[in-house]
């Protein structure tokens, strides 16, 4: 069926006049997304997605009306888990002869290979129904070798992969690698009619917000392969910030873009982009539509999950009593050990330095019961947070910065170190985030002048104070 429908297209091209011009690519044109339902594009770029869940619609208008020309439509839901995404998505897509509708499945992982270097795996697989569309191609027409209704059940499967160096990236994608028509149980394409994408781009960290929302700035260069019309090159360059993001791009084919959006409360994103045609091809130049929103919850990769504040009573540390007590026993030795003969100096002196380090043991043990009784009401505007938690030192922690991701927390401390600072850091078990701290105080009245000096000038950033009891 699929090679008497290029026939009849050959036999149109040479002997019919149509108004319309020629037909765009088989391609769904998602050469656009970077931000929302990207698996599109490459599958393995779900595994980028910021939130653990999120539902994504996106719609394409190309040349302008939206009731009569070709349209694409995509719905999802991806799930990501720190090194594995999966998801199901809804698709309609219209290439000017054929309407598609069907579903896809997506998958991909990430093997860690060592150092920097990662290697992430994706699929998509498709199963649609494909349904002639174009008025201009009636079956039975004797110039047309077309015997019926064209109404194939078609499997699409398309593979990629994406080596990564740190925030640099190189990738590639087969479109239609795999595909059958269950329909007319055969093949819908040769080995020489695949489609193929090279990619390479780099993520550029601009900046990162007190809750570790990141901001970067993400260019991504491809090259495409479409058998029987022009190879397409293709530039876009994406800024993405925790309350909005913005895009720009070129495609050889489509011409170029500009696009942006908002997110609201944190989980609701609406963008829309303009393609403003190009007249390097047979088509024309008319201006494409796209519109996308994002629904996105759970947890968020980058973001420090707020806990709830609880007061609660400090509770007497019993370890302080007994210390003293060692104290008061050392003294009383060192007492008597001074009335002994000089044959017994040294040992006083041993004495005298074990003496010392148990008083500054106490002296510590003192601080930090203080630290745990003084009651902190929290001043207007202040971002404080307290909690109790075992494995951690009393006091009030100056923190800079807050990590869920090993390499942004790897390379905020050595950037903190490369500043002559010593940062510290700590991990809580209970919500798996790495806290970056500058000091640890044992009053707030110390930690406050530490922060609104903005550690005596020594640090631009945002400081809050974490206090544990």
């Amino acid at each position: 069926m699929v090679k008497k429908l290029f026939i009849g297209l050959f036999l149109m091209s040479c002997g019919l006049v149509f108004s319309q011009g020629l037909n765009l690519p088989s391609d769904f044109r998602q050469h656009n997304l970077q931000e929302f339902n990207s698996n599109l594009f490459n599958p393995v770029f779900s595994l980028r997605q910021d939130y653990e869940n999120q539902v994504a619609l996106w719609s394409r208008w190309q040349w302008q009306s939206i009731d009569a020309d070709p349209t694409t439509l995509y719905l999802s839901y991806m799930r990501n888990q720190d090194r594995l995404s999966f998801g199901a998505g809804f698709i309609q897509h219209n290439t000017g002869i054929y309407q598609q509708t069907g579903g896809m499945l997506n998958f991909a992982y990430n093997i860690a290979l060592g150092g920097d270097f990662n290697l992430a795996l994706g699929l998509n697989v498709f199963g649609y129904q494909q349904e002639l569309i174009d008025d201009r191609l009636i079956p039975g027409e004797p110039i047309l070798p077309i015997g019926g209704e064209v109404n194939d059940f078609i499997f699409q499967v398309m593979p990629g992969l994406e080596l990564q160096i740190r925030d640099f990236a190189v990738g590639v994608v087969s479109e239609n690698m795999l595909d059958f028509n269950f329909t007319e149980n055969g093949t819908v394409t040769e080995s020489d009619e695949k489609v193929f994408t090279v990619m390479a781009r780099y993520a550029f960290p601009v900046m990162q917000n007190a809750s570790g929302g990141q901001t970067t700035l993400q260019p991504l260069a491809y090259y495409r392969r479409i058998p029987g019309y022009d190879n397409q090159m293709g530039l876009t360059a994406l800024w993405s910030a925790p309350s909005y993001w913005a895009q720009a791009g070129y495609n050889s084919f489509y011409g170029a873009s500009v696009g942006a959006g908002v997110r609201l409360f944190q989980m609701v994103s609406i963008g829309a982009l303009m393609e403003f045609g190009s007249n390097n091809n047979d088509i024309g130049g008319d201006t494409s539509y796209e519109v996308v929103m994002a629904f996105s919850f759970g947890p968020r990769k980058s973001e420090v999950i707020e806990e709830e504040i609880a007061e609660k009573l400090p509770e007497k540390d019993p370890d302080a009593a007994e210390l003293a007590a060692e104290v008061e026993a050392q003294e009383r030795a060192i007492a008597e050990a001074s009335r002994k003969r000089d044959s017994l100096d040294a040992v006083a002196r041993a004495q005298e330095l074990e003496l010392a380090r148990v008083r500054d043991s106490i002296s510590r043990e003192e601080e930090a019961a203080l630290a745990l009784e003084e009651k902190v009401v929290p001043e207007k505007g202040e971002k404080y947070q307290e909690v109790s938690e075992e494995g951690l030192e009393p006091g009030f922690y100056l923190i800079a910065n807050v990590f869920g991701t090993k390499k942004y927390y790897e390379a905020f401390m050595k950037q903190l170190g490369d500043r002559g600072l010593n940062p510290k850091s700590f991990y809580r078990s209970a919500n798996k985030f790495n806290y970056v701290y500058l000091e640890r105080y044992n009053s707030i009245q110390e930690a406050r002048k530490a922060r609104d000096s903005k550690y005596s000038g020594r640090y631009k950033g945002d400081l809050w104070i974490f206090r544990v009891r």
